[in-house]
């Protein structure tokens, strides 16, 4: 009888220890649902580190604006697309690998090396040995290297004021269409820039927005992100200065959670949603569910305790956040305009699932990219005149 009890006893401990694991677990990861990205910022990763040498070919300088060459060796070293090369001093952007090679003096630990042009943006070359690191965004901070009229503005938002980046077409090209870009939860303004030299050539003014709990603009009462579900706000806020600023129509561009942000506008504010002519999203969250699945799993999360975890951590991180999870990003009840969609197929932080359903439920509406070997907010660095092409002819018969 003594033995049974004490087994009783441990049965009911470790489901007592159990419970309190779940509890404490769900609290946990329901305030890092709503924790602002910038307060943890992201260590770089292994496969973004390069070490630079000069490819000794002969070519334009890339220090008096010309283009030439580097040779990359890192792990990664040889990836598609176009990318932006960071260091302590300077800053470039590269293109595609014109060699690949495992063979010579100056290869990583497991051969991966590459020569590639090269632009230097500012800044100067590295010596031969200096470590840099991929950057997907391919632009450094200062928007004047864009090489278009830019003007730093604010745009008073409910919370205060909030920086933007105002890029006017050129007069004689402005048909009065203005793109709001808004950026993804752990981006800021920069990480829009691949979309604004495009639209402005083909005649649209570009407002490249910041938004509370973004480090830029002013944080929320509670100095937490409700992804989307407060940030709509300042997304109209923006529409309401473009408007006071000339604009007679709005596309709206959002990046990743920038697409809940824009589905949220178009969903609480009936006096923007006559002024937008179209919507562009690219890698959109349009449920959060699956999104938040995938990064529990990315963080370790055993999947077979999400079921568990996962319905109790969205309803308390709810719950603090005053987020109506149902609605949230959801396009399929919004859109009365034409949509441009662009995903990459290789997303493991926006599953394309959710891309590939919206485009299959509106497929009047839908102009589809969907971008194979793209990686979340890569569609543009694998598949650069792809993607510019689609932006600009969607933008063609937005103004025709």
């Amino acid at each position: 009888m003594v033995a049974k009890r004490a087994l009783r006893v441990a049965g009911l401990t470790g489901s007592a220890a159990l419970l309190a694991a779940a509890g404490g677990a769900t609290w946990y990861y329901a305030g890092r649902m709503t924790e602002p990205a910038h307060r943890r910022p992201a260590a770089p990763l292994d496969r973004d580190r390069v070490e630079v040498f000069d490819a000794g070919l002969p070519g334009a300088d890339p220090l008096s604006g010309g283009r030439g060459h580097l040779h990359l060796v890192g792990t990664d070293a040889a990836r598609h697309g176009t990318w932006g090369l960071r260091w302590d001093d300077g800053y470039a952007r590269v293109g595609n690998p014109i060699r690949a090679t495992g063979e010579g003096r100056r290869v990583s630990v497991d051969g991966a090396s590459a020569v590639r042009p090269v632009e230097l943006l500012t800044g100067n070359l590295p010596e031969d040995g200096a470590r840099a690191l991929f950057d997907p965004w391919a632009a450094p901070d200062d928007p004047t290297l864009l090489g278009l009229a830019v003007e730093e503005v604010e745009v008073e938002g409910p919370l205060g004021p909030m920086p933007a980046w105002w890029f006017p077409a050129a007069a004689e090209q402005d048909r009065g269409l203005t793109a709001i870009l808004v950026h993804g939860r752990s981006g800021t303004r920069r990480e829009t820039f691949r979309h604004v030299a495009p639209m402005v050539a083909a005649g649209v003014s570009v407002l490249s927005i910041s938004y509370r709990n973004d480090g830029e603009a002013p944080p929320s009462p509670d100095g937490r992100s409700h992804l989307g579900a407060t940030e709509w706000a300042d997304v109209a806020a923006a529409g309401d200065w473009a408007l006071a600023n000339g604009a007679r129509s709005l596309v709206l561009a959002g990046l990743s959670m920038g697409g809940a942000c824009v589905s949220e506008a178009l969903r609480r504010d009936p006096d923007l949603r006559p002024h937008v002519a179209g919507v562009i999203l690219e890698a959109p969250v349009l449920d959060w569910g699956p999104v938040l699945r995938s990064a529990a799993v990315q963080r370790g999360l055993p999947a077979a305790a999400l079921p568990l975890l996962l319905p109790p951590t969205m309803a308390l991180a709810g719950a603090r956040a005053r987020i109506d999870w149902r609605s949230l990003g959801s396009f399929e009840d919004l859109v009365e305009t034409p949509l441009l969609l662009i995903h990459g197929d290789a997303d493991v932080t926006v599953p394309v699932e959710l891309a590939d359903a919206l485009a299959e439920a509106l497929p009047d509406q839908v102009t589809y990219l969907r971008v194979e070997g793209a990686a979340h907010l890569t569609a543009w660095n694998v598949a650069r005149e792809q993607v510019e092409t689609a932006v600009t002819t969607y933008l063609a018969a937005l103004t025709s």
